[in-house]
């Protein structure tokens, strides 16, 4: 990337925002790298849970968030903290790659799908432009997420400030029932026996990660 593109991916509030989610990215490292260094025993659960929302989603996150014994709080903060991060980097650049790359093979394989995605959905909720953001990202469905949510608030004109603010909102609410759902089939299932739990959150970790790599196999033989 050189000086004319960085320039023009950094420039205005899509610059402000990938900053902002560069110094998020930057601090969560940097709690970590810290807790490690402490002998902290909770520093490998929130670089798990970290990379498993990244690979998988907040499903998966969470899965483990409970599994390692943060209370709702916590799993609230840190899914919303790991969702805002991503999608503060991800949105400038898709939206730099959607005007800058679009001929380019890695946009095509990687990032158009998710275009796609949102453009569908462009015309359902071209009145209700904030509310069909916000329910994009909190339907409980692959490609329906944050990144994508981000792409249609784009698609939808809405000023990049808003849609985050927007996104924001809608990852909290899902996040709440997220947490909320996750509590109560593992009170049942720790009922049953104590080893079930743990049993439960690999099973949905390995589902969420193996429906991702089908998908993404799907979309490379469309190609």
């Amino acid at each position: 990337m050189n000086g004319t593109t960085s320039s023009a991916l950094l420039r205005g509030d899509r610059g402000r925002i990938f900053v902002t989610g560069c110094v998020m990215l930057i601090a969560w490292m940097a709690t970590i790298a810290i807790l490690w260094r402490l002998q902290h025993h909770r520093w490998d659960d929130l670089l798990i849970m970290g990379f498993t929302q990244l690979m998988v989603g907040r499903a998966g996150a969470i899965a483990h968030g409970t599994q390692a014994g943060f209370n709702a709080t916590m799993r609230v903060f840190l899914a919303c903290y790991i969702d805002c991060m991503i999608v503060m980097i991800a949105y400038p650049i898709l939206i730099f790659s959607y005007h800058n790359l679009l001929e380019r093979r890695f946009f095509k394989q990687h990032m158009e799908p998710i275009f796609e995605s949102a453009r569908r959905s462009v015309a359902r909720f071209r009145r209700s432009k904030i509310i069909g953001v916000f329910a994009f990202v909190w339907f409980p469905f692959f490609m329906t997420g944050v990144i994508a949510g981000s792409v249609l608030g784009y698609l939808l004109g809405l000023r990049p400030w808003i849609t985050m603010a927007t996104v924001a909102v809608g990852t909290l609410s899902a996040t709440v029932c997220w947490v909320f759902a996750y509590d109560t089939l593992f009170g049942w299932l720790g009922a049953v026996h104590r080893s079930v739990p743990i049993a439960m959150t690999a099973i949905i970790i390995i589902v969420l990660a193996v429906r991702r790599i089908m998908l993404e196999r799907k979309r490379e033989k469309l190609d």
